[in-house]
């Protein structure tokens, strides 16, 4: 039988270098001599095409980051007062930094990085970004974080962006809670979220360190239920009414420890 870390440093290796084909020619050829293995079984589901297509929802389209988004993800580390919302973007990143990233993000696999990150576009143009941050298949839960530059962030384009990720959340990644930590002093934020059913869980004093401000920030902790998605009124309204890749509702489940 195969050794599987040592097959999945091989297809990391393989998917970094050589790219995403090679990874699955060479797992398909291992499938071959293998049939019936689960854990090649398990791998190849991981590698399927689907987990990279871009997917269209309503007005915007969600692709997911690689290396080709690099000057419009440069343009929003360089844009503070925006990235700084995102609280995902790591201070004194460099350009390098940045394209080694992007790299990794393409290739990775979801139970491996426990992340995924979009660029959002509207037709041509990216507007935004999305993301979904410290998957836990076990408890089925994620930290969402997303924003759309100034501009872009009108009810529309947002409502479809929060369906879309929240479909993608709880039907193809089969999570049961979505999490939200968001800034005190961008309390908006939390009250749009909480039209989209959010509720608010707690908050976390003085959790973060504000460098514009030079002082401690609280965080606000907001989360949605699959329940509360199901019988939102708003994003079920947006679910019937916008088209969408048919990918977007397709429910599944995984195992609580994949790869493992």
């Amino acid at each position: 039988a195969p050794d599987m870390p040592q097959v999945r440093d091989w297809l990391a290796r393989l998917r970094m270098q050589q790219g995403l084909d090679a990874a699955r020619q060479a797992l398909n050829m291992l499938r071959l001599r293998h049939p019936g293995h689960a854990g090649v079984q398990e791998l190849v589901g991981w590698h399927d095409p689907q987990w990279w297509q871009p997917l269209e929802f309503g007005g915007i389209r969600l692709e997911r980051r690689a290396p080709e988004h690099f000057e419009f993800v440069w343009s929003v580390v360089l844009n503070r007062d925006f990235s700084a919302k995102l609280k995902h973007i790591p201070d004194k990143l460099t350009a390098r930094d940045l394209l080694h990233i992007l790299t990794q993000d393409q290739t990775a696999l979801l139970p491996d990085s426990r992340s995924i990150q979009w660029v959002v576009f509207k037709g041509d143009q990216p507007i935004g970004l999305a993301m979904f941050v410290n998957i836990n298949f076990r408890n089925r839960t994620a930290e969402h974080i997303m924003g759309l530059l100034p501009g872009h962030d009108i009810s529309l384009l947002v409502g479809d962006a929060y369906c879309a990720t929240l479909m993608y959340a709880f039907n193809c990644l089969g999570l049961n809670k979505v999490l939200g930590l968001i800034y005190g002093s961008n309390r908006e934020v939390a009250e749009q979220q909480e039209r989209l059913g959010f509720e608010r869980e707690g908050l976390l004093r003085q959790a973060v360190w504000n460098d514009a401000q030079q002082g401690y920030e609280d965080l606000l902790q907001i989360a949605l239920l699959r329940e509360a998605f199901d019988h939102n009124r708003v994003l079920q309204g947006i679910r019937r009414r916008r088209p969408h890749h048919a990918f977007f509702e397709r429910q599944r489940e995984w195992p609580r420890h994949p790869l493992s």
